[in-house]
């Protein structure tokens, strides 16, 4: 199913996340009926992974005249549905994690408000989930899973230490920041002993065991500095990008001071102001840790951030380079405008850390900009490679087509930076590109290899992808691994695993 529906996927839940009715609702309701009439029900969640054609790593990929993703392995779901296994607790998944030695993967999920854990078999890719009492850790009891009561209801990312000990979980329907230690051995994740268990946003309850956090409410998106010594988490109903630093040894998250502990889109007591944070979702650090960017979906902007490697704290570079936003939005002061960021929700960073790619959801594209590695400051590449727009959508002057790109949710690229991967929830699909190390030009691969998808035509076929909302390389460049999955109008709703085979 390639669109050229704006699919505002986030929209098609209001009740999870009130006020969010600014492009929502109507364009939901507009996706059910796209559905209908396609003869299409809600089908499942998905987490797939895949391999590439080649008997060796991604590194060998450039050797190689044709590229494809397959897919040999089996997948989950949630309920054995789709020709996929039954997994515990993976309801709607939201991110897919693979820990730093590549023995264990983690899914968020947003309707069991849990983290599901897998072992990773790293010659085949194949997941395997954990035994009982650890398949997961969910806010609500789940057989076979542990309680972690009020943590984890609507969790929507993660973020693993550099030495795999740790993991943190954001929770937007429980304003919360879970924190985990992880056994590097089993994978199994503990939380951690009180008060250190969570951050729970200054507005709402304790859940136990926790600590009190200012500007962290709706929290949706988390990112950790390269070395592991600061957290940044954005508030989807703060407004906000928030600093804590981190104890390596017990994993414990400190909150930093004064108004360095906080930024919002709009002046509040105690936080810095800043521009381009109205309902941020997604964040992300560049690789030498010296920039942070926020995608904000109600502001349609990147904001950029300086980062100070030394003491975490962030600050925004002087206008007119403090965010971009979409050239079709409202005007923010001291930013740029750029083209393809219409409901900015996620973006990547290349692993060389010179381009930067944001996906605006609602413009179904990918916009590409330069960055500045000294001044974090972003620069759209010329069209027409300023961004890529999904084939059979509103065409954005400038830019290129992409096929299976319809609300884009995530990318990931191959550990030398050679290919790119877009997990895209109105296609059920993931692509495939060629990445420009140099230009961070994106090509998209020709034929059938361009893309995997469970519906979409001119696609590899594949299994569990719909609705694909997560997408991940392992650490050893070999497998690729996508979670997603939309369980609203009365579907069902599952996640499923795809597993990557060599």
């Amino acid at each position: 199913m390639a669109g050229g529906a704006s699919w505002a996927r986030r929209g098609q839940r209001p009740v999870a996340r009130p006020g969010r009715t600014r492009r929502g609702l109507r364009a939901g309701l507009a996706l059910l009926v796209v559905l209908s009439l396609a003869g299409i029900g809600l089908l499942p969640t998905s987490l797939a992974a895949f391999s590439a054609t080649t008997s060796g790593p991604a590194s060998s990929f450039t050797a190689r005249s044709t590229f494809g993703l397959t897919q040999t392995a089996g997948c989950f779901s949630h309920n054995g549905s789709g020709g996929c296994s039954t997994a515990t607790g993976i309801e709607e998944g939201e991110n897919v994690l693979v820990s730093p030695d590549g023995d264990h993967a983690y899914v968020a999920t947003s309707v069991s408000n849990s983290i599901a854990e897998f072992s990773r078999n790293s010659t085949t890719g194949a997941l395997t989930q954990l035994a009982s009492p650890n398949r997961c850790v969910s806010d609500a009891a789940i057989t076979n899973c542990t309680t972690v009561a009020g943590q984890l209801d609507g969790v929507y990312d993660m973020a693993i230490s550099p030495d795999g000990k740790h993991l943190y979980a954001v929770a937007s329907r429980s304003s919360v920041v879970s924190e985990f230690s992880r056994n590097t051995t089993t994978g199994v994740l503990t939380p951690l002993a009180g008060p250190n268990r969570c951050l729970y946003d200054s507005s709402v309850a304790n859940p136990g065991g926790c600590t009190s956090a200012r500007s962290i409410a709706g929290a949706d998106g988390i990112a950790m500095s390269p070395d592991g010594a600061f957290v940044y988490v954005a508030g989807y109903s703060s407004n906000a990008v928030t600093v804590f630093s981190r104890d390596s040894s017990t994993g414990a998250l400190t909150q930093l001071a004064s108004t360095a502990g906080c930024t919002t889109n709009t002046t509040v007591s105690g936080c810095t102001r800043g521009y381009g944070l109205g309902q941020p979702y997604y964040l992300r650090v560049a690789p030498d840790g010296k920039s942070l960017y926020v995608a904000s979906y109600n502001s349609d902007a990147v904001a950029v951030f300086q980062v100070n490697t030394t003491t975490g704290v962030l600050t925004q570079p002087a206008d007119p380079n403090a965010c971009l936003y979409d050239s079709g939005a409202a005007v923010i002061a001291n930013c740029t405008s750029a083209k393809g960021l219409s409901g900015a929700y996620n973006l990547a960073i290349a692993p060389n850390g010179k381009t930067v790619y944001v996906m605006g959801y609602d413009s179904n594209s990918v916009a590409a900009f330069t960055r500045n590695a000294s001044t974090g400051v972003l620069t759209q590449l010329a069209g027409p490679d300023a961004c890529l727009y999904a084939s059979g959508s509103t065409v954005i002057t400038g830019c290129s087509s992409a096929r299976a790109i319809t609300g884009p949710t995530s990318m990931t690229f191959s550990d030398d930076g050679l290919f790119a991967f877009v997990s895209a929830f109105g296609a059920n699909a993931v692509a495939a590109f060629r990445h420009d190390n140099t230009t961070g030009q994106l090509t998209q691969i020709s034929g059938t290899s361009g893309c995997i998808s469970t519906s979409t035509s001119g696609c590899a076929t594949g299994s569990g992808m719909r609705y694909a909302n997560s997408v991940t390389t392992s650490p050893d460049g070999r497998d690729v691994y996508v979670a997603g999955g939309y369980t609203g109008g009365g579907g069902t709703g599952y996640v499923a695993a795809l597993n990557l085979t060599h």
